[in-house]
């Protein structure tokens, strides 16, 4: 599997985790999300550990964005996909890679509000995961 497709598997069950929050709305890949809702994507990454059969261990930045009329709406749900995913113990995993841990990397803050008075909220996310390479 190449680095790319794992990212990209790894991201998308972060998501499905994200979403077993039940927060006011799914969260879906994109940067900005429209209307009231909850998106996700890749920040730029590094590499941390390179191992000597190559095999690695990555840290993955996700950015997550919010969007509500109701500013404790976004904020509580926001909170919430953190906490879920930062106190697992158990994550998920698959071919060739495995999520190692999530930590918090820039807890929900307000970035604006929109003229028709939205509130955004951003936040990151650090996704350690193990890549047993190609």
């Amino acid at each position: 599997m190449s680095a790319a497709n794992a990212q990209n598997e790894v991201l998308e069950e972060v998501i499905g985790m994200m979403n077993e929050t039940g927060t006011y709305a799914r969260v879906t890949r994109g940067a900005l999300p429209t209307g009231n809702g909850i998106t996700c994507e890749i920040s730029p990454s590094r590499v941390s550990n390179h191992f000597m059969d190559k095999e690695t261990v990555i840290p993955l930045d996700i950015t997550l964005n919010g969007k509500h009329h109701d500013l404790q709406t976004v904020t509580e749900a926001m909170n919430k996909i953190h906490l879920w995913l930062t106190r697992r113990r158990v994550y998920p995993q698959g071919i060739g890679w495995q999520i190692v841990d999530i930590r918090n990397g820039m807890m929900p803050e307000i970035i604006g509000r929109e003229p028709n008075n939205d509130w955004l909220l951003a936040s990151s996310l650090i996704v350690l995961y193990y890549w047993k390479g190609e």
